[in-house]
């Protein structure tokens, strides 16, 4: 079996005018008798002739591409500097639009109603300053004592003294109450908490 095989294998190397075929580069089966088929070398195909071109064609088409490039250089610089957008910033574009319209002109105060406001402000001013001076002296009059019966006790007892001077812990970690920014509206139903986000994604 083996020696048949060989037989017919060596009959399809074997061309018409007995050299052997050492070109053949693929076998594939076909409904012949064989069922083997040796096909012929296949070349590669010759490579094209390399058309000359002018040096000033190719130095105007190089400088070309280098402008191209250049000119992209610069476009995504400029692009580069621009931030993000930010909504809470800008705010609503429609509103900046119509900024001009919105616009109010500043109140003209005749001369009496100037004259009023300047002597109003002035009228507040000192009280203030007066308000400021008198709570000043207060605070010099109460360390002064203080420090005058301090001395006096220390006169007296130096245990007394050292007492006095001792912190007091209990007034330490002290709780304020104040009145509120926005005082709570009343009857005020809260809501759930559920929102719609949106913010945009960059």
């Amino acid at each position: 079996m083996a020696a048949s095989l060989v037989g017919r294998f060596s009959r399809l190397l074997v061309q018409s005018s007995g050299s052997l075929v050492d070109s053949s580069s693929h076998i594939h089966t076909q409904a012949s008798p064989l069922l083997f088929h040796a096909s012929e070398k296949l070349c590669g195909q010759p490579m094209k002739k390399r058309k000359s071109m002018d040096p000033q064609v190719a130095a105007a088409r190089t400088q070309k591409k280098l402008k191209r490039i250049d000119k992209e250089i610069k476009r995504l610089s400029r692009f580069s500097k621009i931030l993000k957008p930010v909504d809470e910033i800008e705010g609503d574009r429609r509103r900046l639009m119509a900024a001009v319209e919105r616009k109010r002109e500043p109140t003209v105060l005749t001369f009496e109603e100037s004259e009023s406001r300047a002597l109003l402000q002035k009228a507040w001013t000192c009280y203030r300053t007066n308000r400021h001076h008198d709570m000043v002296q207060v605070f010099s009059k109460v360390s002064a004592a203080q420090q005058e019966a301090l001395e006096e006790l220390r006169a007296e007892s130096e245990e007394l003294y050292q007492a006095a001077i001792q912190k007091d812990e209990s007034l330490i970690p002290l709780t304020f109450e104040g009145p509120k920014e926005t005082p709570p509206i009343k009857y005020y139903d809260a809501p759930d908490g559920d929102y719609v986000d949106t913010t945009r994604k960059f």
